[in-house]
């Protein structure tokens, strides 16, 4: 087993390196060109440091496969780590990544001391490449096969089912009792029972998800407090995470697309089924958005207090407007006629593969700039909770205009496709009645 596991794992050495490597030396010769010393010295700096996160990550990966460590207790270890060096940062003392976080900084002074976390790195490489005999062949098949599979809808862009065989990857299953049990309801409109379902679906979510979409709403409580401070292009970073946060929190919506033939047989339209949907994942951004807040304050201060605490869940909801656009883009569309889009030219295709992919990632954008009013009055000294108020405003009609667009989507399709299709009706009729009178 051992032996037919050594070469795979020497190729995934070898990738990881070159490819840690490679982004190292791409940032340090990037931060050469700022901080004293040479590009040259700073490029191996950045290659070194690189090199080292790879070693790093593909011990931890080793140690845990071959030792087959809980999922619960990688996760408290690395939990711990992370809290340990955070604390260090805080008070000023070394923490478990000093000395490999002080290997970037080689191309400005050199400490010998700084090779430590390296050589401790390969040397638990090698320690786990000596244990690859207790790694299980049928378990590594089977995720090979998932890879395989989420390789290929990565290639057909299907963002559905690259976000469930990911979860597949992570043996992330829904919870089989939920975090607290909804009570029974006399109340039977539309809205409040969509409006359970929604719930019944978020309060299944399991711990893993839930701490990952936290990090998200820290992330961009973050890249939205940069973008304030005057790195503009943090907001491209607030845009991804926030269309992220948004494919994670949209799940009822997802389910409710993935199960499109129990919708069509309702008496209900399906546009309007989809935007009541809406609702549940919106109110459930409620605590991540003071996550995000409260990130923005420590980052921003308190005098930021007030602005934030007025835009943190219109932003939040806002820049999640992305995820909801490309989930309903994926629905079956009982209209489309597929032998149209095979005789589509290639220049056309190729532009409408390019606004599909892109399309949802401008959503998200338009939605997390709205901060980009505040900065601007804080800049020209006007009144930044007025423009606060304002930016809010405007993120609340954005989310109005997505949603009123998922509610007519169909009927807009539909009486599209109506009108193509009359205007080839009568040029078919006019072709027939010219060549009848020839």
């Amino acid at each position: 087993r051992r032996r037919a596991l050594a070469r795979p794992a020497v190729q995934r050495l070898r990738a990881v390196l070159f490819a840690g490597a490679g982004a190292g030396a791409v940032a340090g010769q990037l931060a050469g060109r700022r901080l004293p010393g040479s590009i040259l010295a700073w490029l191996a700096s950045g290659a070194l440091y690189g090199a080292a996160v790879a070693l790093w990550w593909l011990a931890a990966a080793l140690l845990a496969h071959t030792m087959r460590v809980p999922r619960w207790a990688a996760t408290v270890v690395g939990l711990a780590l992370v809290a340990w060096q955070t604390g260090a940062l805080v008070r000023g003392v070394p923490g478990p990544a000093t000395t490999l976080g002080d290997l970037a900084f080689w191309g400005w002074r050199q400490d010998p001391v700084d090779l430590v976390g390296l050589l401790l790195a390969a040397a638990l490489v090698t320690v786990g490449m000596t244990l690859l005999r207790r790694i299980s062949l049928e378990a590594l098949a089977r995720r090979s096969s998932l890879v395989a599979q989420l390789r290929f809808a990565v290639t057909m862009q299907d963002l559905r089912t690259v976000i469930l065989l990911r979860r597949q990857l992570n043996q992330e299953r829904t919870r089989s009792t939920p975090w607290r049990r909804l009570r029974p309801s006399a109340r039977r409109s539309p809205l409040h029972t969509v409006w359970r379902r929604g719930w019944h679906g978020l309060l299944r979510f399991p711990t893993g998800r839930l701490l990952r979409m936290a990090a998200l709403a820290a992330a961009l409580g973050y890249a939205e407090a940069a973008v304030v401070k005057g790195t503009t292009t943090a907001v491209l970073v607030a845009a991804l995470v926030a269309f992220v946060l948004g494919l994670e929190v949209m799940e009822p919506l997802s389910q409710e697309v993935d199960q499109a033939d129990l919708a069509d047989g309702l008496p209900v339209d399906r546009g309007a089924l989809m935007a009541r949907h809406l609702v549940a994942p919106a109110v459930a951004l409620v605590p991540f958005a003071a996550i995000a807040g409260a990130v923005a304050v420590l980052t921003l201060g308190t005098d930021a207090l007030v602005p934030v605490a007025i835009l943190a869940l219109p932003t939040v909801v806002a820049g999640t407007a992305g995820s909801v656009v490309s989930v309903v883009r994926d629905a079956p569309d009982p209209t489309s006629q597929p032998s149209q889009e095979v005789f589509m030219p290639p220049e056309m295709a190729g532009f409408t593969t390019t606004l599909r992919t892109i399309w949802p990632l401008l959503v998200s954008l338009l939605g997390v700039s709205v901060v980009l009013l505040p900065r601007a009055a804080w800049r020209a000294g006007d009144s930044v909770d007025a423009a606060a108020v304002r930016a809010a405003v405007g993120a609340v009609l954005f989310v109005a205009l997505v949603r009123y667009w998922v509610k007519v989507r169909d009927h807009v399709r539909r009486r599209i496709r109506a009108f193509m299709n009359e205007g080839r009706e009568y040029t078919a009729a006019q072709r027939s009645s010219r060549s009848e009178t020839s």
